[in-house]
């Protein structure tokens, strides 16, 4: 019995002896702070103001009736053109100050009446794609219209969807 505590006894040594080893190896540990950053932006928004208006066309020959951004009208055959609303549509642009921003606008749209639909494409802008120190801006879009030959007389109308994002 004398034997078996010495054993217990001299195993017990040992492990104490091996923990104090490695407690005393030298190991060392290095730590430092790291530094984590967010910024909120203002979400974009857009507002329709003024609808694109092509104005009064003769229901003649085919043509095809232009508003450029700047509210200008003009035609493949201009004797068609005979007055009433010409406009630009125009959209207003809030968000994070001094941001730039792209425009996405549409291949074509239809509009449709008393007649068959008639298309509008070649979109348009006149965006400087950046928003100013409050946070705003404002742009026109302007676009072609297809009017075929002998277009049924009536008013016409339709949607179209501009996009703008950071």
């Amino acid at each position: 019995m004398k034997f078996g505590k010495s054993i217990s006894t001299v195993a017990a040594g040992l492990t104490a002896i091996g923990l104090a080893g490695l407690a005393s190896s030298g190991a060392q540990a290095a730590s430092d702070t790291g530094t984590a950053n967010a910024t909120i932006v203002q979400a974009i928004g857009i507002t329709a103001v003024n609808t694109l208006e092509f104005g009064d066309i003769l229901n003649g020959a085919a043509n095809t009736v232009t508003i450029s951004p700047a509210s200008v009208q003009s035609a493949t055959d201009g004797t068609q053109l005979i007055g009433g609303t010409v406009q630009a549509a125009s959209f207003d642009v809030t968000g994070d100050p001094s941001r730039a921003y792209t425009v996405t606008l549409p291949a074509s749209t239809t509009v449709t009446g008393p007649g068959p639909a008639m298309t509008v494409n070649n979109f348009t802008h006149n965006s400087g794609g950046a928003l100013g120190v409050a946070g705003t801006d404002t742009f026109n879009v302007g676009a072609d219209l297809i009017v075929a030959n002998g277009q049924t007389a009536g008013a016409y109308t339709g949607t179209f969807t501009v996009t703008v994002n950071y």
